[in-house]
This record gives C-alpha cells, sequence and structure tokens, in this order.
C-alpha cells in the first residue's frame, strides 16, 4: 500500500536547503550571541528542524553521510 503524500508537500530540494540552514545554525554557537538572540535562534532552528520531520525526514549529523537528511 502507497503511503498517501501531503497534498501540497514541501519539495525535497527545499528540504535540502532547509537541512542547510539547520546545519550552519550549529555553527553559531562559537560566536558572541546574547542569550535572549540565541534563545530566538534555537527557536527558529526547531521550526526549521519541525518542517524536515513533518515531511518524512529527519536530520543526519552524521559527517560520514553526505546528505543532511534521512528518510524516516
Amino acid at each position: 500500500m502507497e503511503t498517501m503524500k501531503k497534498e501540497n508537500e514541501t519539495a525535497f530540494q527545499a528540504l535540502t536547503i532547509i537541512a542547510e540552514m539547520v546545519m550552519k545554525f550549529g555553527q553559531l554557537y562559537v560566536l558572541n550571541i546574547s542569550s535572549e538572540d540565541w534563545e530566538h535562534l534555537q527557536s527558529v532552528g526547531n521550526g526549521l528542524e519541525k518542517v524536515i520531520h513533518d515531511n518524512g525526514y529527519r536530520m543526519n549529523y552524521d559527517k560520514n553521510i553526505k546528505q543532511n537528511i534521512i528518510k524516516r
């Protein structure tokens, strides 16, 4: 039985760009960012990961695997 897709499913290419953004967010921790700004950035990063998750994928943080997202 084939899984039904969401009516307006986000394109895979868009999801890979979002995943790249999430990875860039991870590099911010070494920079001087106020705690208030950091909270906002964390919220944005979590929202981006939710978009990926809601489209049937998960983030891949393993640097040995080229693709930033993996099908769940």
